[in-house]
């Protein structure tokens, strides 16, 4: 074949592929027509594994596997320059290959209830990644250079056993939502403050010592969860966020004293906890 005709057949298959994106729950079918996939979507499929074809779709945006039994990702999954959004929550992957630092254009990773103890290094090094989903699984650590993230918005590890947090994560400067509820944190960053576009931050269930008075350098909170956090009193610093609206607290804690300015907004709600979920958000 002509070197111009094989380009030409390229550019036609590329324009073919943005103009007539396909969506597919199916891999038979999806075989049949490699250049139309954007999309796989195969949840509640009782799948235990995955055959190592994905690199044949050079045009998939979205690959959604939740709810099913799958152990491994196969490697040509990471040979997807194109995908967006990786969501395998409820499966039972007990690790994530340093190859995902591949997936360059990866927005969204949804790895919530799974079997995971850890997270790979190279998560931190994807420029694009808006949201990461981690709750219910065994992490102990985030990984140390999370605050890499440029663009990480939404951050939810909950019901995981962490311990500690990585002094990165302070740098999260897009962080609007910081989910860490139900874990083994006994301390966190003072200068936590700096997470200026922090607008929900959830620590119930927690061993926290104290909450630092930076955290009042947040002025973009609106909800804060500290049910059974661990800590007896709330800095003072907390009544000069003019956003907060939402204070969930135990009876086991001193509130801070609410600024008279701000009374019509904020509201502390004290809560045993026992009917859960008990926040507008969840």
């Amino acid at each position: 074949m002509p070197r111009k005709l094989y380009l030409l057949l390229i550019l036609l298959l590329s324009l073919s592929s943005k103009s007539g994106g396909e969506t597919y729950s199916s891999l038979e079918q999806a075989l049949e027509n490699k250049y139309r996939v954007t999309a796989i979507k195969m949840g509640w499929d009782n799948l235990d594994t995955l055959p190592d074809i994905f690199d044949q779709f050079p045009n998939l945006e979205v690959f959604k596997i939740n709810n099913n039994r799958i152990t491994a990702l196969p490697p040509s999954l990471f040979r997807c320059k194109r995908l967006r959004k990786l969501i395998v929550y409820h499966n039972r992957l007990s690790e994530i290959p340093e190859a995902i630092g591949r997936l360059q254009q990866l927005e969204e990773l949804e790895l919530s209830y799974n079997r995971l103890t850890s997270l790979p290094d190279s998560i931190c090094y994807l420029p694009k990644l808006v949201k990461l989903e981690v709750n219910g699984n065994r992490i102990q650590r985030l990984p140390s250079r999370i605050g890499h993230l440029p663009n990480l918005d939404i951050l939810r590890a909950a019901s995981n056993i962490l311990d500690t947090l990585p002094a990165s994560i302070v740098q999260l400067n897009k962080l609007s939502l910081l989910d860490l509820a139900q874990n083994r944190l006994d301390v966190l960053p003072n200068n936590i403050g700096n997470l200026q576009n922090l607008q929900f931050l959830y620590l119930g269930r927690n061993q926290l010592d104290f909450i630092p008075e930076s955290l009042g350098d947040c002025k973009k909170l609106q909800e804060l969860d500290l049910v059974y956090c661990g800590v007896i009193r709330l800095p003072q610093s907390l009544a000069e966020i003019q956003r907060l609206e939402l204070v969930y607290i135990d009876p086991h804690i001193t509130s801070f004293y609410p600024n008279p300015r701000f009374a019509n907004r904020q509201s502390i709600i004290v809560t045993d906890g026992a009917q859960y979920p008990y926040r507008s958000s969840q």
